[in-house]
């Protein structure tokens, strides 16, 4: 070994010997790092010859900063890494910081080949890169296509199918992918003239039938060409029409129209469907005229006349348009064609025929129409359906209690069996009539039937009585005027065979003081052929059983009200009689002048009225005759046609339904109720007292007293002075009512026109005893000059009010109406003239629009006051009903109207209302000036 190298030994030993043994310092030299608490946590003491000194840990730093350190306070605090601008873990990955050190991992779609949670000193080197996720198949759900990116992945559908919330995207967990129709879409893909069909994810195209497309149908896209559809000429095709047809195409289609003159197999000019073919058209249907027979030829026709009637060319056959067929009058013809006793009546094409007055068709003859003499009403034709007539006619034995009504209607009988045992044999009115007066004149036994006999027995008497006057003038060799006179029966009766020259000439007849008249023209208006038989019969004594009781009227105009009606037969019991009498009426009315068997009173009134065997057996009805005229000693009526009459007079008053009369009586207390309120509130209440509760003091006065009167007497009609004193308070009263309102509505005229003026009424310029003198002087004034005039007009029988009769009524009306008018020409000035004033002057703004407001009101109780008695002008027609019932609710409620509206509707007084019933005592400091009050005017000046 050399010397260097046994030096370099020795060197090494010592130093290892200094180490495991060291020396003591020759100046005591202290290690300070043996003690823990030396340097603060996380930090490494370093001991130094002299001294030591402190150094952080990896991640931490001094809390002063230095990097190495000593002495107290100083501290070593964490490091966040991860605060840094710069990521220790780089990027996509997240960083997390830990004591000393921190923690790495990637982002979700992200992954490092270190593995997640790195932490530096560890194994590897920390980088996060892309995840591909769509390497996973299944990842998107079916009919869709992933998308990577960096960090994450979308998934696509493919074209033609959407998501489940309709996007293309998949946006969250358990969508899929639908397909998308296509075909739905308000634009079709495949263009006009198309049928779009949905295939999954696509959709294909054909075109519609008489279209087509250079692509072919069953086109998709995608496939080669571009798809569009456009019109076939399927008239290109020579045979697809059928013969005698022209095609005409058409977008889409084609048809096929016959030729003119032919139609199809179906009867129209255009083929329908597949097999039709054009046929010859025939022209009988529309080219020939009427009343013709048309004759199909192919490619022509001809026409000929119906039977009955003739070309006017006189050619058997035509085609000309302007050829037609006249009807021919076989009436005209000599001998008629339809024989003896027989009218013929032309038709058109034919003729009818029928028999003249007397005689009937002969059903023995089937081949020929020929007339036979009919008999007239006999006693199978006039029995009546009644049970105690049928049990006359059974022949057996008639129990004693129908024997005396047997008796007669048998002897009635007879009498029609004497005319119609031998119907060529003359017909004798005067026995006819004897025999009748015999059954006539037993008035006691009459009076012993029931209703229903009695009206039986009138009937066949009646029916006896016009069935023998018929056969009387059946016979030509009757006289042609005769009079028959009995003690109850009395005929007169005319034949008219060449009498009736002129039209307007009129035939009398008379029968026991009553007459009849009949014009020519009812004459000729006869269904007889032959000369027209007419009779006029009046019977004595029979109205005394056949009597008011009878009378029914269902047709009465009144049918609102109920008729207690006092009824009395007031004449004899008449009857016309003609031959060929029309069913129908006649177009000229029959007169009839009915003797009174009493005289007419004033109250009265006659009602013409004829027997109806149709109702009830028989029963006097008023229709079909009206009064022409009416006297004390005769009474005319004009009746449509003839008929068995008689005169019957009503007396009495109309009296409301029951349901009209408690309306009327409920509603007037209730408004004199009101009313009594309403004069006590003007009297008592001082908030309100000025110079317009004034007015409506007086007019509630002047309503009250009337309301009052009229329920207390408008029907004590018992005592006619009384009566007529009655009836001229009521005038006097209601026109005070209606003057008060004029009163009313000139001072909310005047007041409007002098707005300036603070207080109208108390510059005294209208004096209160002035206005007294207007409301309670005028009706004095028309009351008086009414009386004077016209004193019989108070009063009439049934009700204590002015006389209808002659027009006496409307010296109420007229000033009702006038005032009415004026009423409403002044309260409508009035507003004007405060929209024109609300609109200028808004410092009176307030107190104007309560003067209008007055002015509303005057015109509310206008109408109440005044409506109703307009509504009393129109309770006639068929309106009468409602009219009646408006009229009673309004009339008798004008009270309780007339409180609502200047009461309740005030402020002030609902307010006094209120405190008298809860006894409170009206503050002294409350105002008095809230109300509406019509003394109280704005000025031009405010006072604070």
């Amino acid at each position: 070994m050399g010397s260097s190298s046994l030096l370099l030994f020795w060197g090494y030993c010592g130093l290892f010997f200094w180490l495991v043994f060291p020396l003591e310092s020759t100046a005591d030299d202290v290690n300070e790092c043996l003690d823990t608490t030396t340097c603060p946590a996380y930090a490494t003491c370093t001991n130094t010859l002299d001294s030591y000194y402190c150094t952080c840990k990896r991640g931490f730093l001094s809390s002063n900063g230095l990097t190495q350190f000593r002495g107290p306070g100083v501290t070593c605090k964490d490091i966040d890494e991860c605060s840094q601008s710069s990521s220790p873990c780089g990027l996509h990955s997240v960083c997390r910081n830990l004591l000393g050190r921190y923690k790495c991992s990637c982002l979700p779609g992200f992954s490092s080949p270190t593995g997640n949670d790195w932490i530096p000193g560890n194994p590897g080197h920390f980088a996060c890169t892309d995840v591909d996720e769509c390497a996973d198949p299944g990842i998107c759900p079916e009919h869709a296509t992933c998308r990577n990116s960096p960090g994450s992945y979308s998934c696509v559908c493919n074209l033609g199918f959407e998501s489940s919330r309709g996007n293309r995207n998949i946006q969250g967990p358990g969508e899929t992918c639908k397909d998308i129709d296509e075909c739905s879409q308000s634009s079709s893909p495949c263009g006009l003239h198309s049928v779009c069909r949905n295939l999954l994810g696509r959709y294909k195209c054909s075109c519609l039938p008489g279209f087509s497309s250079p692509t072919g149908n069953d086109w998709i896209p995608g496939n080669p060409g571009h798809f569009s559809c456009t019109d076939v000429d399927e008239c290109a095709d020579p045979g697809i029409c059928p013969q005698h047809a022209t095609c005409h195409n058409s977008p889409g289609s084609y048809s096929c129209v016959c030729n003119l003159g032919f139609e199809s197999s179906r009867g129209n000019r255009n083929i329908q469907g597949p097999g039709e073919t054009c046929k010859d058209v025939d022209e009988c249907l529309y080219m020939c005229p009427s009343n013709t027979t048309c004759t199909n030829t192919p490619g022509s026709y001809f026409c000929t006349c119906s039977p009955g009637f003739a070309p006017s060319n006189g050619q058997t056959s035509f085609r000309d348009q302007g050829v037609h067929c006249r009807d021919i009058d076989e009436c005209s013809q000599d001998p008629s064609p339809c024989g003896p006793n027989s009218v013929c009546t032309n038709v058109l094409g034919s003729y009818s025929c029928s028999c003249i007055g007397g005689f009937q068709p002969n059903p023995e003859d089937s081949l020929n129409f020929s007339c036979k003499r009919i008999p007239f009403k006999c006693k199978e034709d006039v029995i009546p359906n009644n049970e105690q007539v049928q049990l006359c006619q059974v022949g057996a034995a008639v129990e004693p209690e129908y024997g005396s009504f047997c008796t007669l209607m048998n002897a009635t009988f007879s009498v029609l069996d004497d005319a119609c045992e031998n119907r060529t044999a003359e017909v004798s009115l005067k026995d006819t009539a004897e025999s009748l007066a015999s059954v006539l004149k037993q008035t006691s036994t009459w009076s012993n039937f029931t209703k229903e006999e009695t009206s039986a027995l009138a009937t066949v008497v009646l029916e006896s009585v016009k069935s023998s006057t018929l056969a009387a003038f059946l016979n030509p060799s009757a006289n042609v005027s005769q009079t028959v006179q009995t003690e109850h029966l009395e005929i007169e009766s005319k034949i008219i065979k060449e009498g009736c020259t002129e039209k307007n000439m009129t035939f009398h007849l008379k029968a026991k003081g009553d007459k009849m008249e009949i014009t020519c023209s009812t004459i000729e208006e006869s269904d007889s052929a032959g000369p027209t038989g007419v009779a006029f019969v009046s019977f004595w004594g029979m109205e005394s059983f056949l009597d008011e009781s009878f009378f029914q009227d269902p047709q009465n105009p009144l049918a609102n009200f109920q008729s207690k009606l006092k009824v009395k037969m007031n004449s004899r019991i008449v009857q016309g009689i003609m031959t060929g009498e029309k069913k129908d009426g006649f177009s000229d009315p029959v007169i009839y002048m009915l003797e009174n068997i009493e005289p007419k009173q004033e109250f009265e009134r006659p009602i013409c009225v004829s027997w109806d065997t149709n109702l009830e057996g028989g029963r006097w009805i008023s229709s079909g005759c009206v009064v022409l005229e009416a006297s004390k000693t005769h009474t005319v009526c004009s009746c449509n046609q003839m008929m068995n009459l008689a005169i019957i007079m009503a007396s009495g008053e109309l009296t409301m339904e029951f349901s009209l009369y408690l309306i009327s009586h409920v509603g007037i207390i209730v408004s004199l109720v009101c009313l009594v309120l309403a004069i006590a509130t003007f009297l008592l209440c001082r908030a309100i007292r000025n110079h317009n509760t004034y007015l409506h003091l007086h007019l509630c006065i002047c309503l009250f007293l009337a309301k009052t009167l009229f329920i207390s007497g408008v029907d004590k009609t018992g005592n006619q002075v009384g009566c007529t004193i009655i009836a001229g308070f009521l005038h006097y009263l209601f026109l005070a009512c209606f003057f008060w309102m004029l009163v009313e509505a000139v001072m909310l005229f005047l007041m409007v026109r002098n707005l300036k003026v603070v207080n109208y009424f108390s510059s005294r310029n209208i004096k209160m005893w002035y206005l007294c003198a207007f409301g309670y002087g005028l009706p004095v004034v028309v009351v008086a000059v009414s009386a004077s005039v016209q004193p019989q007009g108070y009063g009439m029988h049934n009700r204590c009010w002015l006389n209808t009769d002659r027009g006496f009524i409307w010296s109420f009306l007229g000033p009702v109406c006038a005032i009415i008018m004026i009423n409403s020409i002044l309260l409508t000035w009035t507003l004007c003239v405060l929209r024109q004033k609300l609109s200028s002057v808004n410092a009176e703004v307030s107190t104007l629009k309560d003067t209008r407001l007055l002015t509303l009101k005057a015109f509310a109780q206008l109408f109440i006051l005044g409506c109703s008695w307009v509504l009393g002008l129109f309770q006639i027609g068929p309106m009468a009903s409602i009219m009646a019932y408006l009229f009673t609710i309004i009339n008798s409620l004008q009270g309780t109207f007339i409180f609502v509206i200047h009461c309740l509707l005030n402020r002030q007084v609902r307010e006094e209302y209120r405190r008298l019933i809860t006894r409170k005592t009206k503050p002294s400091s409350e105002t008095q000036s809230s109300g509406i009050l019509l003394s109280s005017v704005p000025s031009t000046s405010k006072t604070g």
